[in-house]
């Protein structure tokens, strides 16, 4: 007789936080290679190029040869990136988490209404709205540095170009954020190695 197939349990899915130069994609490399030799399969979702940023991006230059922000405006922006979030959300994480996997991903959507916060000076709630509709993941972790301690390291991986006044804005948007009183906050001032774990230990928190 045919056994009958039980439903995988769900898997768990962890998400990252904090300003550029924060290490996100560091801790989140890190904790991936962990959870996989100690609670299974272990997907690192990482982050690319929107296809709707692409999109405008191309449009913007075509129609004034500036960039999206500036001929579409920061809010049309914001909110049109969101359906990309959304999508990505439902059409690839979604999966693999029903499907019993643990999702470990580098950003949140905290991550992009905090910078539409620190770009405008005030939150977008019709793009917060939006992005409500995903779920929260069962654990987000806030690396939160110091924006002088981020804007050294950003500057010595030599790939990126910040300044420290919008660091500072985008690390004051995080703190403004209701949600940020339920993250858990990890001290991004300590070395990777301190940082990656304090964030293990959670994490064998969250799986026991």
């Amino acid at each position: 007789m045919p056994t009958q197939s039980s439903t995988p349990k769900r898997g768990k899915h962890i998400q990252y936080t904090g300003i550029d130069g924060a290490g996100k994609s560091t801790q989140a490399g890190k904790l991936t290679y962990y959870l996989l030799k100690k609670y299974g399969p272990t997907y690192l979702a990482e982050s690319r190029t929107d296809f709707i940023s692409k999109l405008m991006h191309t449009l913007a230059w075509q129609h004034g040869r500036t960039d999206r922000r500036t001929y579409y405006g920061d809010h049309v922006v914001d909110f049109a990136k969101a359906f990309d979030v959304i999508r990505n959300h439902n059409t690839e994480i979604e999966p693999l988490l029903a499907a019993g996997m643990h999702v470990v991903e580098p950003r949140s959507i905290y991550c992009r209404t905090a910078m539409a916060l620190a770009m405008t000076g005030k939150r977008d709630e019709k793009t917060e709205q939006l992005l409500e509709l995903i779920p929260k993941p069962n654990l987000l972790v806030w690396i939160d540095t110091d924006p002088r301690v981020a804007l050294e390291r950003v500057q010595k991986r030599g790939i990126d170009v910040e300044k420290l006044e919008d660091l500072e804005k985008f690390s004051s948007a995080l703190r403004a954020m209701p949600p940020s009183q339920k993250w858990v906050r990890i001290d991004g001032n300590m070395s990777r190695q301190k940082i990656f774990l304090e964030t293990r230990k959670h994490a064998d928190i969250l799986f026991s």
